[in-house]
């Protein structure tokens, strides 16, 4: 069966508390989502924000960006007293939100009783004990990069002394609960969702940030020098993003030593994101066969090298141990064909964008977009066309959809591809101007975009209703 799904990341709802959250509007959103015909709900990583506040500069792999908390449900668990004051924002206040969300937490925190066995049990975990710690340090440290901390705190995570965590064991536990509040959120978000038989897509970036848990913790995954500084970043050469190509920053895995081990660090990670999302869009797909290494110390994407993966041995060992595990693969770019042939094997289905390929036909095993998290909003792209294409689109458009505004007819177009799933862009529903973010670039207003309300998608359900009804063979 043909479904189709919104992509609106959890930051951008219209929780009234600077940021968008784990409350009420991502349960009424869903509500929204299943009275539209939707199947799918795509968010963007819901990790800990790292660096520019972006969800692909994350602290950890595991963990939960602690502003996504709701003070709602803290309140009525009891944890917290009183609310605080509304405040309605047309774009994330990232810092703000931390603020006013910590303090929260930390009055739930004095009011919650430290002996329930389900955060007993979850406390336990390895992973959460370890981000607990690396948490509490960073905060010790004003949030600097762990390569900036003073020992014996930069070093710990090598020789694991008892004694240091010991010296901060209240901020520690601090740090687990707050994980354990998100989690247990997330966990019953997701389980109403399911009620509804909306399903999540998680999108995992393909690397972690340098100041994450994930390397501090396993610096031989890593291309590190013997301080832990990075080697050779990741990014992407020049394209039609950037003149300069991509500088991301990330530190390059050392694959060989992955190989050796079984691939152990990626599929824990896995398998994580596993226990979360139903789907997991794995962005930068083809470097799994190729990626672009820049050495460290150049200050853009332009100098580096295609370095060859064994990507056949990593899917072929991934799908052994998981064979149920749903990927999606981003492959978009300037693809070597090795790349396509790498996701046809494994029938992983690819993503199709129409702003970058909007007159070719489109395929069945593929997730078509109108745009992605990274494109401008659709009546943007359409206003820089060349007035040639332009009034190509409008003649077919006036055929197909007579009488239809340009941004249904937009959103029409895509949910008749005749792709299995489409993903439509909560912005382009809304007809909305602005973008989520602008690849190469860092810091506002990337990653801010948010509603003040649910009213106008609420406004499009009919429509989009009776769009999904059509794709689905049902009007």
């Amino acid at each position: 069966m043909k479904r189709s799904g919104v992509l609106l990341p959890l930051a951008s709802l219209p929780s009234p508390y600077l940021i968008g959250d784990l409350g009420p509007d991502a349960y009424r959103f869903g509500r929204l989502l299943k009275a539209a015909g939707f199947s799918y709900w795509q968010i963007l990583p819901l990790q800990p924000l790292g660096y520019g506040n972006s969800p692909y500069q994350c602290t950890s792999s595991k963990a939960i960006e602690e502003s996504y908390v709701s003070p709602e449900l803290l309140k009525k668990e009891g944890l917290i007293e009183e609310l605080p004051k509304k405040t309605h924002v047309s774009s994330v206040q990232y810092e703000e939100a931390k603020q006013l969300k910590r303090a929260l937490l930390k009055e739930a925190y004095a009011n919650f009783d430290k002996n329930n066995e389900e955060y007993l049990a979850f406390a336990k975990e390895e992973w959460v004990r370890e981000y607990a710690v690396f948490a509490c340090f960073k905060e010790l440290f004003d949030r600097k990069c762990w390569l900036d901390w003073e020992e014996p705190y930069r070093s710990y995570a090598l020789h694991r002394d008892p004694a240091l965590p010991e010296k901060h064991k209240e901020a520690i536990d601090f740090e687990i609960f707050i994980q354990f509040i998100l989690r247990r959120q997330f966990d019953a978000l997701k389980d109403y969702l399911h009620s509804l038989r909306i399903e999540l897509i998680g999108d995992m970036p393909f690397y972690v940030g340098i100041d994450s848990a994930d390397v501090y913790y396993d610096r031989d995954s890593f291309c590190l020098d013997k301080d832990g500084n990075p080697i050779w970043i990741a990014g992407v050469p020049p394209d039609y993003f950037s003149a300069t190509g991509q500088r991301w920053g990330n530190p390059i895995y050392n694959w060989r030593k992955m190989k050796e081990d079984g691939y152990s660090f990626w599929f824990d990670r896995l398998q994580s994101a596993a226990t979360m999302y139903d789907v997991i869009r794995i962005d930068h797909f083809r470097a799994f066969d190729t990626y672009w290494r820049i050495p460290a110390e150049e200050k853009t994407a332009v100098v580096g090298k295609w370095i060859v993966n064994d990507g056949d041995d990593f899917f072929t060992k991934l799908f052994k141990k998981y064979p149920k595990m749903r990927i999606i693969a981003e492959d978009l770019g300037d693809l070597r064909p090795e790349v396509l042939q790498l996701r046809d094997r494994y029938r992983l289905p690819g993503m199709r964008v129409i702003q970058f390929d909007i007159f070719s036909p489109f395929k069945k095993h593929q997730v078509t977009y109108l745009g992605t998290h990274d494109n401008d909003a659709t009546l943007c792209w359409f206003a820089e066309l060349d007035q040639k294409t332009q009034k190509k689109l409008l003649r077919r458009f006036r055929r197909v959809y007579p009488g239809m505004e340009l941004s249904d007819a937009f959103l029409a177009y895509a949910l008749d591809a005749k792709s299995e799933l489409v993903i439509l862009s909560a912005n382009d529903i809304l007809g909305d101007t602005r973008r989520i973010n602008t690849p190469g670039t860092t810091g506002s207003p990337n990653w801010e975009y948010k509603l003040t309300s649910l009213k106008g998608i609420k406004d499009k359900v009919p429509f989009l209703k009776e769009r999904n009804a059509l794709r689905k063979g049902k009007a």
